[in-house]
């Protein structure tokens, strides 16, 4: 059963004027369904909103109305075929586009984010706290070891060339940086990049496991880092009695070029 509109609603619908709707009746770009014969009232039906919402494209690609109604009215339909085809490409390039932008302003709104939550946190290699954290699937990423905006930058390229055999759409990643280094010689050759897997597979080789428990943590800057990784280790077995193979480095961003380190280290795994 078909859904009719009055021409008002069907305006409103489209996204479009009364006055425009008309004006496609009068050149014949676009008919309404029906006309009732005693008020001269036109009603569309949902076949009409589609037409509507490609013609609304069209005109947004700066198509004239003229060559629009060529296309509608052409008797070839492998013409008509291969112009909407065509446009469903234009509008997933749109669509990439748009999710692109809107990675961007996120992870710009997230460096604002930052500022102001770690604007009265102390940045120092001597300040530590507690915190649960729950348990985090991770993918070692080995052609990454040293921190810096260019590795940053590189991060999901490694990661792509790493998993190129992987069925990408059973994975999903949390792309934020983070470093894992050995305590027993903390230096560059004895890190190694991971990022956190939202979403993966059970049976997955690449996966490790992060367990679930009390950190110790703290936050500084690049030029703390080292001294911290040694302070913090040094810190969990003065006070808590643990030995710390190894130290997570989560890396915040702060500003386009500007950035700081949550270190953490587990205590107890629950």
């Amino acid at each position: 059963m078909n859904n009719y509109y009055s021409i008002g609603e069907t305006a409103k619908l489209a996204d479009t004027t009364i006055e425009t709707l008309r004006h496609y009746d009068r050149i014949h770009l676009l008919k309404p369904a029906k006309v009732d014969p005693s008020s001269g009232y036109r009603y569309y039906s949902d076949k009409e909103l589609i037409y509507l919402d490609v013609i609304n494209f069209c005109k947004k690609k700066n198509m004239p109305l003229h060559k629009i109604k060529d296309v509608f009215t052409n008797d070839n339909l492998d013409y008509i075929i291969n112009f909407l085809k065509t446009k469903d490409e234009e509008i997933e390039q749109e669509i990439k586009q748009l999710n692109k932008t809107k990675s961007q302003l996120s992870a710009l709104r997230k460096q604002y984010e930052n500022q102001a939550y770690l604007s009265d946190v102390p940045l120092s290699p001597t300040h530590f706290s507690t915190k649960a954290l729950g348990e985090r699937a991770i993918v070692k990423i080995h052609s990454l070891q040293k921190p810096s905006l260019e590795s940053f930058h590189q991060l999901q390229d490694a990661l792509n060339q790493q998993l190129e055999d992987a069925p990408k759409d059973t994975f999903v990643f949390d792309l934020r940086a983070n470093i894992m280094t050995t305590t027993s010689e903390p230096s560059e050759n004895s890190s190694v990049f991971f990022v956190v897997c939202e979403k993966y597979p059970e049976q997955a080789d690449w996966i490790s496991i992060l367990p679930k428990g009390i950190y110790l943590y703290g936050y500084c800057s690049e030029e703390q880092r080292m001294e911290t990784i040694q302070n913090i280790a040094a810190h969990a077995k003065a006070e808590y009695n643990t030995e710390i193979p190894f130290v997570i480095q989560s890396v915040i961003f702060t500003g386009m070029f500007q950035w700081v380190y949550e270190i953490q280290v587990l205590l107890t795994s629950a």
